[in-house]
């Protein structure tokens, strides 16, 4: 659904107003139990969903956010190629001061 234009706001809302319970099992559920899931890359790389994508790592917990940041970071090459990605990269850069 987040990478649906209406939908992606309602994702984004979801994740603002939601308790900390929900909140930490949709993460759980877009970030996957192993590397090769590529629900986050596939977000990242989203005209609607790069947005959905910022607001989780904006509102995860530190436990999830180290787990997206080094994913985040695996892929951030391959994000630098799409139009979108490159909002994910610059926020990253941003915030963390690494550029490759």
């Amino acid at each position: 659904m987040s990478q649906h234009k209406y939908a992606s706001n309602v994702v984004k809302k979801y994740l603002e107003y939601c308790n900390t319970a929900e909140r930490e099992l949709l993460i759980e559920e877009i970030i996957g139990q192993t590397e090769e899931n590529d629900n986050l890359l596939s977000m990242m790389k989203d005209q609607f969903a790069n947005y959905v994508a910022q607001k989780i790592l904006e509102r995860c917990s530190d436990k999830q956010r180290e787990v997206l940041i080094n994913r985040i970071r695996v892929h951030c090459n391959a994000l630098k190629k799409y139009t979108y990605g490159k909002h994910i990269v610059a926020w990253f850069e941003q915030l963390y001061g690494e550029g490759e």
